[in-house]
């Protein structure tokens, strides 16, 4: 006996825009936190603290931009199987008429 999977239509896309959602604002709050320390750093607050903060900063920036790539994967897949996905629908429903 195969198995059956049942995909909710409205469900999945939620769970997409989600994922959109959560990556768009990832990205957005980094945009923040890097222009933020690059005007702290920059301005007006100099010597062993924003030295300490943007080292740290800069040690995390490759995580940073993995997590920035991975969204930017997950964004692109999204959008490929939802269009595998309403293409498949829409073979079904020109199959049922």
């Amino acid at each position: 006996m195969a198995n059956v999977i049942h995909v909710d239509e409205e469900a999945l896309k939620s769970l997409a825009n989600a994922l959109l959602t959560a990556g768009q604002d990832y990205k957005e709050n980094l945009a923040r936190l890097t222009n933020l320390i690059d005007e702290i750093t920059s301005g007006d607050i100099q010597g062993d603290p924003a030295t300490d903060l943007l080292q740290k900063f800069q040690a995390k920036q490759e995580v940073f931009n993995m997590l920035t790539t991975t969204i930017e994967d997950a964004e692109d897949y999204m959008n490929l199987q939802g269009k595998k996905f309403d293409n498949m629908i829409g073979d079904l429903k020109q199959g049922m008429h």
